[in-house]
């Protein structure tokens, strides 16, 4: 039984990965819009490192605006698969160092000197198994245009359907998630999907509320050989809408 990496890549200012036992899948992303995250293997991965923008809106004086954190994130597995992470030195995202945790993951904090990812050029000094290397990521982030068309309000029992189509530009897959009080609902399908549909059974779940949310997170995927290592290089935006109501 291998390890998988699930990448769940949420509307918040870092990416989190869960992890989950599993045979080894193909890379290509599911599109059966079923209700679980895409699951991608990187059995392979030494290394992942991840450029986020996180994008909500907030209402003054009747206007719509976007609140923007860009963020990154990267963690280095002590084997390839392996669900434990090493040191792996200084890493930098535009010449700004994340902060190391107590588990070797690698998170950008010090938002008063906020990233702009207008160049995603990472920096990694390496220790130990890890090598040291520069890489500057050459496919430009994605991102959603669709955000005005995202439903303010939600019937569990009609279901609803969230579109992308040509709003979503240069993602590899798109992670659509509705949420309610401590619930949530996801489905990831690949880019140039023209819609996901959520069932009035798939919203079932979720509980009424005035303070729901959706989020729509396309994200793609950059590979490159290392001194014989494999590391990914991960591009993501996600769009929040806030206060959506869900009705039963």
């Amino acid at each position: 039984m291998k390890s998988k990496f699930t990448s769940f890549f949420l509307a918040i200012a870092v990416a989190s990965f869960l992890f989950s036992g599993c045979d080894k899948e193909d890379e290509t992303p599911d599109n059966n819009n079923n209700n679980s995250v895409n699951t991608f293997s990187y059995d392979d991965a030494f290394g992942i490192l991840v450029a986020v923008k996180s994008v909500s809106y907030t209402t003054v004086g009747g206007f719509e605006i976007p609140v923007e954190v860009n963020s990154g994130s990267a963690f280095f597995p002590t084997d390839a698969g392996a669900e434990t992470f090493t040191d792996a030195g200084t890493v930098s995202l535009e010449g700004k160092n994340l902060k190391k945790q107590s588990n070797n993951i690698y998170v950008y904090e010090d938002y008063l000197n906020p990233l702009t990812l207008s160049d995603i050029t990472w920096n990694v000094t390496g220790n130990g198994s890890i090598p040291a290397f520069n890489k500057s990521v050459s496919r430009p982030l994605p991102t959603f245009s669709g955000y005005s068309a995202l439903p303010g309000n939600i019937s569990k029992a009609a279901g609803v359907s969230i579109s992308l189509g040509s709003a979503v530009y240069a993602a590899d897959s798109v992670i659509v998630m509705i949420t309610s009080s401590n619930d949530a609902v996801l489905k990831s399908v690949a880019g140039g999907t023209g819609s996901v549909t959520f069932s009035s059974s798939e919203l079932s779940k979720l509980a009424a509320s005035n303070a729901g949310s959706i989020s729509v997170s396309p994200y793609n995927l950059t590979t490159e050989t290392i001194s014989g290592k494999k590391y990914y290089f991960v591009n993501e935006s996600s769009y929040l809408k806030m206060l959506v109501n869900i009705t039963e």
